[in-house]
């Protein structure tokens, strides 16, 4: 059986119909809140002045009852603008003149500040408005008008206390009560949408902020990431010692060329997805990818480099492309090459940012991937000479590195057996 919606959330829903009903598509956050806030406002101090009118009427006062009855169907008018154009440009400036201008009307038409129970604190709207949802450029002067109204009605009280009948003294507090719960009211309410709407927007911001934060997070490691989030720039620094390696896939040209886009970038994907993990867990810092090349480091903004982590990845990187296929092409084979020295790394650009690394050191680990025999990781002396106790070495020999010269080289087998 369906069970009915709660009344709480048939009262949420029609709030945000409410609030929505003013909506552009092409509106940001911010306007949103301005015109929930307007079209809240409105629609309830409408409500709350309407009986008012009746009520003036009720007792004889038609000129003090046709000013709320004036509001209500400007208001009205207002909101069919706001939902059929979508620009509040009309209601923002009708209420908030309005807002202004009628309760003193009220004021003169009952005859003072007592008489009418101190009517013209529904005046204190305006300036409320202009700091919520009116888009004034100086609220300050709104209230200034404000103000300068009620002072100006100080000396009048007299004559309009001559002009119009009395009340009943009993009528009169009883007014003073209903204007202070009115108008508390329309104020609150008014301030509950505002916050209401604010909240709502803060915690999108938040929401957005922190898939930033990720997004960021995923091209740059977390020391640079936090550098660059509290406002570091340029961000440039230069290591001593930084362990490099690049791994690239033996005939990728021709897998990527035999094989449909979706394949290949579903294929790739799902490889350098297992090669990330690897990374994160032997905690090697993944710099970057270009095409099917793969960058990382230890060292760095990582701490001291681990060329046994560096080794442990290579390994690991063979092992993983070995259970993973192109287009059906199972067997995957990798190059990878790995030096270890000084380095330089820095942020680059400005709306797409890229961490990257620079020297002679990334240059040396790129020839010794590109050297490297099909399914190899090839290393330099360097590299050799800290690895030999932990690791299995097969020496190459001298090569003819372009750029280089003549280098001496070996690989890495793999792990050592305990003894």
């Amino acid at each position: 059986m369906e069970r009915t919606p709660a009344p709480t959330g048939r009262t949420s829903r029609l709030l945000e119909s409410v609030a929505s009903v003013g909506f552009a598509i092409e509106d940001d956050d911010d306007r949103r809140m301005e015109k929930s806030v307007l079209t809240f406002t409105a629609l309830f101090t409408a409500l709350v002045v309407t009986p008012w009118a009746a009520f003036h009427y009720a007792i004889g006062r038609p000129a003090a009852a046709s000013i709320p009855t004036f509001y209500v169907l400007m208001t009205i008018v207002g909101l069919l603008v706001l939902r059929r154009r979508h620009d509040d440009r009309f209601l923002r400036a009708s209420q908030l003149a309005m807002f202004l201008v009628l309760p003193p009307l009220v004021h003169v038409a009952l005859g003072g500040f007592v008489q009418s129970s101190a009517v013209i604190l529904f005046a204190l709207a305006a300036p409320i408005g202009a700091l919520s949802f009116t888009r004034v450029p100086r609220p300050w002067i709104v209230f200034a008008v404000f103000t300068a109204i009620v002072l100006v009605l100080v000396p009048l009280e007299p004559t309009l206390q001559a002009m119009v009948p009395p009340l009943d003294p009993t009528v009169v507090t009883v007014f003073f009560a209903v204007n202070i719960v009115s108008i508390s009211t329309i104020m609150f309410v008014a301030m509950a949408s505002y916050v209401r709407s604010r909240d709502r927007l803060a915690a999108a911001l938040a929401t957005e902020r922190d898939r930033t934060d990720r997004l960021l997070r995923n091209v740059l490691p977390d020391a640079i990431a936090d550098r660059l989030v509290a406002g570091e720039r340029p961000i440039a620094d230069r290591y001593d010692r930084v362990g490099v390696l690049i791994a690239d896939i033996v005939d990728f040209t021709a897998l990527s060329e035999s094989v449909s886009a979706d394949d290949l970038v579903h294929d790739l994907n799902d490889l350098l997805r297992d090669l990330d993990a690897l990374a994160t867990g032997l905690g090697v810092t993944k710099v970057k990818t270009i095409g099917d090349a793969y960058l990382a480091i230890c060292g760095g903004p990582s701490g001291i480099a681990d060329l046994a982590a560096l080794a442990d990845l290579a390994l690991g990187f063979r092992e993983i492309a070995g259970t993973h296929a192109i287009g059906g092409r199972s067997g995957i084979r990798l190059r990878i090459g790995i030096d270890v020295g000084p380095a330089v790394a820095g942020v680059i650009g400005e709306s797409r940012f890229l961490w990257d690394v620079y020297g002679a050191t990334v240059n040396t680990a790129s020839r010794m991937q590109s050297t490297a025999p099909a399914g190899a990781i090839q290393v330099t002396d360097r590299v050799a000479a800290e690895l030999a106790t932990a690791f299995e070495l097969a020496e190459r020999g001298i090569i003819e590195v372009k750029g280089l010269g003549p280098v001496h080289t070996s690989y890495v087998e793999g792990r050592r057996s305990p003894d």
